[in-house]
């Protein structure tokens, strides 16, 4: 099922999620204080993607509670952007490869790819980030793929 977002100026939706990106030191334990502050505040991970660095880690992460999150963030001085990015319901175990495949013929590419910690209806969900999101949500669903919203989390 496709869940219809709000409008934006031409006439399309806005994506179905948001991801977070989080910038932490690159130190022992920076994680572990992070989910302990998320926990303290019950801000919910639905998913979560580390890539390391020398001095830095982002950790790319998706919230059922935006809204909360980002203000958890902000008063803790814990730096962080966001961006756009789809939820893609994979039904089969050749789905991830269709998606590639789907997004290749449209001409788009996937920056970031990771999967949820929550499952829809018992089937694995992928978060895509791509250079063009609306593109990638029309061909997607024209195909029969299921996009979820935070909501659906």
């Amino acid at each position: 099922m496709v869940t219809s977002g709000a409008q934006v100026q031409h006439g399309h939706e806005t994506p179905f999620i948001r991801q977070f990106s989080v910038f932490l030191p690159n130190r022992v334990g920076q994680l572990s204080e992070l989910l302990d502050m998320l926990a303290e505040e019950e801000v919910q991970v639905a998913g979560i993607c580390v890539v390391d660095a020398t001095e830095w880690a982002v950790v790319r992460m998706v919230f059922t509670d935006v809204g909360k999150a980002r203000a958890m963030l902000a008063r803790h001085g814990v730096a962080f952007t966001e961006a756009d990015a789809l939820a893609v319901v994979l039904d089969e175990p050749a789905a991830f490869r269709q998606v590639c495949k789907i997004l290749v013929a449209a001409e788009l590419n996937i920056t970031f790819a990771y999967p949820l910690l929550l499952q829809r209806d018992e089937k694995p969900v992928l978060v895509f980030h791509v250079d063009d999101e609306i593109m990638a949500r029309k061909v997607l669903t024209k195909r029969g793929f299921a996009l979820l919203d935070h909501e659906e989390m």
